[in-house]
């Protein structure tokens, strides 16, 4: 895991990718997925777990450009990927984004597309990134990023704006579905809860 992580901390670097998608965040997608995986799952698949949610923002169109998926490539060839799983994987990681499966929601409800033997990687690792979704201070931190002059008050409106109308609706709109990966949402919800309101508290 040592070279996959300097290598993420290398294309950080390089696209000045922030600690809100860095390798922090790489590893606590890591950490969920671990959680969230079925205990069937194959040496295969536990491989493909691991690398797609460490690199799965090594290729995010917000920081990258269209060398990153090449520069991906090469990495995992280097550490002795067939092409064929290599493929596999860019499939994953460039198709799981939010805003990627949002623009082709059908009233707001995700189309998900078919990643044949991949599909079942494909939702752990998805859902897994959506898990990191409900770390409140991760939001903040993106929206100071976004706009470094934002006020207080207009930065945590932005915030509970994301979690009332796209987080905490995750699971009833069906963008968190495996069963393990729900009910890691319970606490998740709560602490998210807590923290926002305490933040409201502060200010009225």
């Amino acid at each position: 895991m040592e070279r996959l992580f300097l290598f993420i901390e290398r294309m950080c670097k390089e696209y000045d990718i922030d600690d809100t998608h860095d390798v922090t965040h790489s590893k606590d997608c890591m950490n969920f997925a671990q959680l969230i995986m079925d205990d069937d799952c194959s040496p295969e698949e536990q491989r493909m777990i691991q690398y797609a949610t460490a690199l799965h923002d090594c290729v995010d169109k917000k920081y990258t450009d269209a060398f990153a998926s090449e520069k991906v490539s090469e990495f995992l060839h280097s550490e002795g990927w067939s092409t064929a799983d290599i493929h596999a994987l860019l499939d994953i990681i460039n198709t799981m984004s939010y805003s990627y499966l949002n623009s082709r929601a059908v009233d707001g409800i995700p189309v998900f597309p078919n990643h044949g033997s991949w599909n079942r990687v494909y939702h752990i690792v998805r859902q897994s990134d959506s898990l990191c979704s409900y770390r409140v201070e991760r939001c903040y931190k993106y929206q100071k990023r976004i706009d470094p002059t934002i006020s207080e008050d207009d930065c945590w409106s932005k915030v509970l704006f994301f979690f009332q109308n796209r987080v905490f609706l995750y699971c009833e709109k069906g963008w968190i579905t495996l069963p393990k990966a729900v009910e890691l949402t319970e606490p998740l919800i709560a602490t998210a809860r807590r923290i926002l309101v305490e933040y409201n508290n502060l200010v009225t």
